[in-house]
């Protein structure tokens, strides 16, 4: 890059390892940095003073020439993602790949923006290893489920088949393409069996207990299954795995065995050719004994499989080869053969000679005081299910790990944002103040705060989102705080949409924090204005609500209970369902960019989960929106809040107070404002140090501490206080969300006060325990 300013300027430039173009107003070149040469293959004394446009004519998207223009415009910067927009420029690797790119656009300078600067950061590789790894999990899923000797059926919610492994084929003769995309009910006999199987699972989640059907071949032959089955979702899309175990062998010795039971007796003294040849020849185990457990039968197979002679079993008592922790199974099975003969199924294990445990799921019947039973073994079978359960969560975790990048990505985004505008200013008035130039910082103190208030209340969202904002729940009258609000929500609303109220006359007194519902209140309305943009209606309802039992929507669940209820509808534009299952969600927006945070929502839905509430969404396109809270009712009377006392009433007196906090720079700003407010200000950069203070006989009004500190936490530091000083009065300051959730350990004369802190917020609470009468300790 080429620069007015000399080599030095140019040398520097070409050294980074970015991407940079450097654009004037008409969209031309006149900056192109060494890495942009090596990536393009275009020298720069190709692309000087040509538009952007006609250098890179088939790659660029309308998405960019928007972002130059407002970069221009209003100074403002944005940043271009590659899977939002893929393939923003034609550029290729060092090795001649495509290369895959991130686009920041910057404007440089001061108002009115000349020039505006393109840095193109190569993630080629970091792309390409997230592409590995979900390959990777997916391919492990795969083998799990090609390799499985049982059929493996992924079905939709209308019971279609979306995949069928190679067992599946063979066993019912249809080629994957043959089987795909028809239901499943088309292959059984008993289509009403599977019907009620089906609804069982979707209300459900699994099947208790698998159920039998018999299906028919390609070539007409029927097929006893046994089909074990189970809900997921992905993407929002429900889908089941179905397992069909082949149980003709086990069906076929089931018919022998009833068979054998109406003429035991007989067929034991005859030892026909048939029963003894099924006795002897089965792969499953079989055995006849009595409802007391002792054996009188079993077949070869109990040697072939377990390694058990007929003289080791024979009058034995069956449950000394039943693990102990599976014994009160068996018996519970007994009892209830004794009092119906009917066939009965159960799973159960067994040890063999080596003292190694085997599934084996049993059919069993009783007749004439006999228990008959045929047992087929199933560990093959539960190791399959139990590495394609690991797959599966393999693979959640990879989308749990997708999503959380596009989180951290969101934060980030949003974050530097944030920072650009307070070190900027920061850095306008360091240059300002060097060259003793003192006008007009105040206008760049003020985006500095602005930036940083922005980003305390990002923070206070993330934590809503993530339920771990501190709480101050009180029972509260909704209807009070609504007509409290309603001037406010008229003024945000504007003159083309009229607020409506309906409030009930016994609505119930709420458990929540009055101020967060107000945030909730005021976000929702806020979203009910920018889905009516050439206006309509807002109302507010307040009901009594009792919940029975507990009720389940999708994948959220509300407790029984009693609730009153806030509902706030529109008659906007309303959500396809798409977008509805998706708004709960960090980060996520149908606003353009720069219009909306993604954190709305996602703060009310944390906020109403940590009041131990709900909340609920309906809507419809072209129909508006109703979001409604529950919040739980509260069994005391409604408390009045407290005015705060104005600023100047903060003022100290003279009193000392013990600051205890190991970051310097909080620890100053903390004692100097104690100092301005004329109290006597201590200072003690650990717990240790504090401790002599402590024990002294300094007076001490209050402490202040914060309660992370390396070594002695403030908690400890606290305590030995009060061993010193039972009567002094301590203020924690913490920075962690853990810490601000958790208040149970806050004894009388203590309070906490969260950062990052208004200086006025915290001269109140300084204020208000320095005052607190000593009967309240």
């Amino acid at each position: 890059m080429r620069t007015p300013e000399g080599p030095s300027t140019s040398d520097l430039l070409d050294a980074l390892d970015v991407g940079l173009i450097v654009l004037d107003r008409s969209s031309r070149i006149t900056g192109w940095n060494a890495w942009m040469e090596s990536a393009s293959g275009r020298a720069e004394s190709e692309v000087l003073g040509r538009r952007l446009a006609d250098v890179f004519p088939d790659s660029l998207r309308p998405r960019l020439g928007d972002a130059v223009a407002q970069a221009f415009e209003s100074g403002a910067s944005s940043l271009l993602t590659h899977s939002l927009h893929p393939r923003l420029f034609a550029l290729r690797t060092r090795a001649g790949g495509d290369l895959i790119h991130n686009v920041v656009v910057r404007p440089v300078g001061g108002k009115p923006y000349e020039r505006c600067v393109l840095q193109i950061d190569d993630v080629t590789v970091s792309v390409s290893r997230e592409q590995v790894l979900r390959k990777r999990q997916n391919a492990r899923y795969d083998a799990v489920v090609n390799s499985a000797s049982d059929p493996i059926l992924t079905l939709d919610a209308e019971t279609r088949i979306q995949l069928a492994n190679p067992a599946a084929s063979l066993q019912l003769g249809y080629s994957s393409a043959e089987l795909r995309d028809r239901t499943l009910d088309v292959f059984l006999e008993d289509k009403a069996v599977w019907g009620e199987a089906w609804g069982r699972i979707l209300k459900e989640g699994a099947l208790d207990e698998p159920i039998e059907v018999v299906a028919r071949r390609k070539d007409g032959t029927p097929s006893h299954l046994e089909i074990s089955a189970a809900r997921w979702l992905s993407n929002s899309r429900v889908f089941v795995t179905a397992i069909l175990r082949d149980v003709n062998a086990r069906h076929a010795a089931e018919e022998a065995l009833r068979a054998l039971n109406q003429t035991l007796e007989k067929r034991v003294a005859e030892r026909t050719a048939d029963r003894d040849r099924m006795w002897r020849l089965s792969s499953d185990i079989m055995m006849v004994a009595k409802l007391d457990g002792s054996i009188k039968a079993i077949n070869p197979a109990w040697t072939e499989l377990l390694g058990w002679r007929e003289a080791d079993l024979v009058e034995a008592n069956f449950l000394d080869f039943v693990p102990e922790e599976d014994g009160p199974r068996f018996l519970a099975a007994l009892a209830a053969l004794s009092e119906d003969a009917a066939p009965r199924r159960f799973t159960l294990r067994l040890l063999s000679r080596a003292g190694q445990p085997r599934w084996i799921e049993w059919s069993a019947a009783a007749a004439d005081d006999l228990l008959q039973a045929v047992g087929r073994d199933i560990s093959a079978e539960r190791e399959t299910g139990e590495a394609l359960r690991q797959a599966e969560e393999a693979l959640r975790q990879s989308q749990k790990m997708e999503s959380l990048g596009r989180l951290t990505g969101g934060i980030a985004h949003d974050f530097n944002n944030l920072l650009s505008g307070i070190i900027g200013s920061l850095d306008v008035m360091k240059r300002r103040l060097a060259k003793g130039r003192y006008d007009d910082l105040e206008r760049f103190m003020e985006a500095a705060g602005a930036s940083a208030d922005r980003a305390a209340s990002l923070t206070h969202r993330l934590l809503a989102f993530a339920r771990r904002q501190p709480l101050d729940p009180r029972s509260i009258e909704i209807n009070e705080l609504v007509r409290g609000m309603a001037d406010l929500l008229r003024r945000s609303l504007g003159e083309q949409i009229v607020m409506t109220t309906d409030l009930a006359h016994d609505l119930w007194p709420a458990l929540t924090d009055a101020h967060q519902l107000e945030n909730a209140l005021l976000n929702i309305a806020i979203n009910a204005r920018d889905a009516m943009l050439e206006g309509g209606d807002l109302r507010i309802v307040t009901r009594n609500v009792e919940v029975g039992a507990p009720e389940r929507h999708e994948e959220d669940a509300m407790e029984a209970g009693d609730y009153a209820m806030i509902s706030i509808s529109d008659t906007g534009t309303g959500m396809p369902p798409e977008v509805i299952s998706k708004v709960f969600e960090p980060f996520f927006t149908t606003k353009p960019i720069g219009q909306g945070t993604g954190l709305g929502l996602s703060m009310i839905y944390g906020f109403a989960k940590q009041s131990r509430g709900h909340v609920r969404i309906e809507s419809a396109e072209g129909k508006g929106t109703v979001v409604s809270l529950f919040i739980p009712r509260s069994k005391t009377a409604p408390v009045q809040e407290l005015v705060a006392t104005p600023s100047g009433a903060s003022q100290g007196a003279g009193e000392s107070v013990l600051v205890v906090e190991d970051d310097p720079s909080v620890r100053l700003l903390i004692s100097s404002l104690l100092r301005e407010l004329n109290y006597t200000a201590i200072e003690a950069s650990d717990g240790q140090k504090a401790v002599p203070i402590l024990s002294s006989d300094r007076p001490l009004h209050l402490m202040i501490t914060d309660i992370g500190m390396p070594g002695m936490d403030g908690r400890k530091l606290a305590d030995i206080a009060r061993q010193h000083r039972p009567g002094l009065k301590i203020l924690f300051v913490t920075g962690y969300a853990k810490h601000a959730v958790d208040r149970t350990f806050l004894g009388p004369g203590m309070d906490m006060a969260t950062k990052p802190f208004s200086v006025d917020a915290l001269a109140l609470k300084i204020r208000a325990l320095v005052e607190a009468p000593a009967h309240a300790l």
